[in-house]
């Protein structure tokens, strides 16, 4: 009778290193996609966020600004990037906000200071969004919507002092490229997009077909400077 031959330690080998390699493959397949899925979810998160903010300074009369940070601890024990918004109060007395005038709008104490850092500076905040490490959303910092109009400006101070002033208001809004979305993984970056005059906000992938097209017919011109900038 013949003798069925075992596997030698050198096929042995071979194999356990074959398995090994399927198995890392996999799992960074799927890191990749859970990734991917963060990016995606977060985008959004900022997207839906400005959209509440600016409803929000159109209802209350109060300035409604977005700030990121860093190293903030966040319920699953760990330090994350998070951006959210913030409802400021206006007036000097903190205690005893001004509703109704927009000269001390927000308080000349909350002007360089996040709520994070002065909780009594905000009558409201939004959750706490999670950056993913692959993600850069610095440009969303300062990001403010002024009190009874909901128009975005790119200032920290959300315009304390010159809100009567259209000219500068008009300047400090953002521009089509001002708030980009950048990624260390292989997606393109995203612009969110924020109407001057009305803080209507709308966010684009930089390889949507609207952006790369060759068809004038379809193509977002705004949307291709943007991504080009």
């Amino acid at each position: 009778m013949k003798r069925t031959r075992g596997m030698t330690l050198l096929e042995l080998m071979t194999a356990v290193a074959i398995v090994a390699v399927l198995i890392g493959l996999a799992v960074a397949g799927v890191q990749g996609r859970i990734g991917g899925q963060r990016e995606n979810a977060a985008t959004r998160e900022l997207w839906s966020s400005a959209l509440r903010a600016r409803q929000l300074a159109i209802s209350t009369n109060q300035p409604v600004r977005f700030v990121v940070e860093a190293n903030v601890d966040q319920p699953d024990g760990k330090k994350h990037t998070v951006a959210r918004w913030e409802q400021l109060k206006c007036g000097d007395d903190l205690g005893n906000p001004d509703l109704w005038t927009l000269d001390q709008c927000p308080s000349i104490a909350c002007v360089n200071k996040t709520c994070r850092d002065v909780p009594s500076c905000c009558s409201d905040k939004g959750p706490d969004i999670v950056i993913p490490p692959t993600m850069n959303a610095a440009n969303m910092n300062s990001l403010c919507f002024l009190p009874g109009t909901g128009r975005p400006v790119l200032q920290m101070n959300c315009l304390r002092g010159e809100l009567g002033q259209p000219g500068k208001v008009a300047a400090a809004a953002p521009k089509d490229w001002s708030i980009q979305f950048r990624f260390t993984s292989n997606r393109a970056k995203s612009v969110l997009m924020v109407e001057p005059l009305t803080g209507l906000s709308s966010v684009m992938d930089c390889d949507s077909l609207a952006a790369t097209t060759t068809d004038t017919s379809r193509k977002d011109i705004r949307l291709a400077d943007a991504c080009a900038k």
